[in-house]
């Protein structure tokens, strides 16, 4: 017969060492990378583009934003999904392709509305 306390998984606490050490490791590397959602993005940049705050003039969130870089391909580095109750998109990209298309995708959404 089969040990059963031998062939079950190894549950790892939240706070135990290697949990712990992984999840540092890992917020290390995305701040090395400079991976940062829209938000982030948009509350650390220090000076905006033009276009970027013409759109927040009209549309006052990131939602639309999101959707428009989705739209047209832009790479995203993570992304989450919500619950069962609704779609929630949580995706994160770099600092530099950000600081580059946003502000196009953020004339683009403007255009589109007027």
């Amino acid at each position: 017969m089969i040990d059963q306390v031998a062939t079950k998984k190894k549950v790892l606490s939240r706070k135990s060492t290697e949990v712990v050490a992984y999840i540092q490791q890992v917020e290390k590397a995305k701040r090395d990378a400079e991976v940062l959602t829209l938000r982030e993005w948009f509350d650390t940049t220090p000076k905006h583009q033009q276009e970027v705050i013409d759109y927040m003039e009209k549309y006052k969130q990131l939602g639309r934003l999101g959707k428009e870089l989705h739209n047209r391909g832009v790479a995203r580095v993570t992304e989450r999904f919500g619950d069962d109750v609704r779609t929630l998109v949580e995706a994160t990209y770099q600092r530099g392709l950000l600081d580059i298309v946003a502000p196009l995708a953020a004339l683009a959404c403007v255009t589109k509305k007027s």
